[in-house]
Parts: C-alpha cells; sequence; structure tokens
C-alpha cells in the first residue's frame, strides 16, 4: 500500500516537478509497484479528462489590462503602508477634538428628539405632575396607569376593606 507522501511525489512526478534524481526512483517505483502503476494511470486519465473538458472563456480585455490593474493595487497599497509607516495617517489634533464632540452632538440631538412625542404634544417620557392622593384611611394604596395614546390617566385606590 502508498501511503500519502508516495503519492504525492507520484502526482509531482506526472506534473514534472521533481528532480531528475527523484523521477528518475519514482519512475522506478512506477514500474515495479502495480499500485503505484494503478495511481498514475488514474492521475492522467483523469488529467486528460479535465484538460479535454474544460471550457475557455474569452476575456474582453487584454491580459496586459488586467496585471496592470493589479500593479496599480500593490502600488496603492505600497503608499499607504507608507503613509501610516511615517505617520501621516493621524489626524491633526483639531479633528481629534471633534470627532469625540461630533459624537456628543449627535448624541444630545438623538436624546432630544427622543424625548419629544410624533405629534408635538407632551413628551413621551411621563413626567411626575405632583398629584397627591389624600384619604382618611390608614391602609390604603394607588396605583396609577397613563395612557398617551389616550390622553388620560387612570388612579386605582385600594383601601384594603373587606
Amino acid at each position: 500500500m502508498i501511503n500519502h507522501e508516495t503519492e504525492l511525489k507520484v502526482q509531482a512526478f506526472l506534473d514534472g516537478e521533481l528532480s531528475a534524481a527523484e523521477a528518475a526512483q519514482i519512475g522506478e517505483l512506477i514500474t515495479r509497484d502495480p499500485e503505484a502503476g494503478s495511481l498514475i494511470a488514474d492521475l492522467k486519465a483523469t488529467s486528460a479528462l479535465l484538460n479535454g473538458n474544460e471550457p475557455e472563456l474569452p476575456v474582453p480585455e487584454s491580459r496586459e489590462f488586467y496585471w496592470s490593474r493589479i500593479h496599480r493595487q500593490i502600488e496603492l497599497h505600497e503608499q499607504r503602508a507608507a503613509a501610516v509607516d511615517s505617520g501621516e495617517a493621524i489626524p491633526p489634533g483639531w479633528v481629534r477634538f471633534l470627532a469625540p464632540a461630533g459624537a456628543l452632538i449627535a448624541l444630545a440631538v438623538f436624546v432630544a428628539v427622543s424625548l419629544r412625542s410624533p405629534e408635538g404634544g407632551s413628551p413621551i417620557l411621563a413626567r411626575d405632575d405632583g398629584h397627591e392622593i389624600e384619604t382618611p384611611l390608614e391602609e390604603t394604596s394607588s396605583f396609577s396607569f397613563r395612557s398617551e395614546a389616550a390622553a388620560m390617566t387612570v388612579v386605582w385606590v385600594d383601601s384594603h376593606r373587606e
């Protein structure tokens, strides 16, 4: 049985990637080992099948166009890396101050807008208007509910009487 490393060497032999000494050694292995011979035959058949049935799609632009595009991208990347290394990427002091200040202003505007109701009425967050309920009963409790949509407040007073 052939190990994985030998299989890779047989494939490299087929692709012509081995040195002369290694190629002679693998060529001898292929002639004397039937499993290696079967593997090289399968690899040749697969290669022929792939090469014979691979569609060729013409590209509308020339080869030089693609290589020049790649070359421009590499140059742009190198220029950006040089700018970062030289310290040019650090913004001036006033920009470093304005960025957090702008974020705080945006946050303040967001809070101010979110506390207003959509129709310009009272604020969305309910405020305590200072309503107090006075009762002569000692054991009473109250619950209140404010509905902004209905523009009303409901107060439930419970005296705990049986």
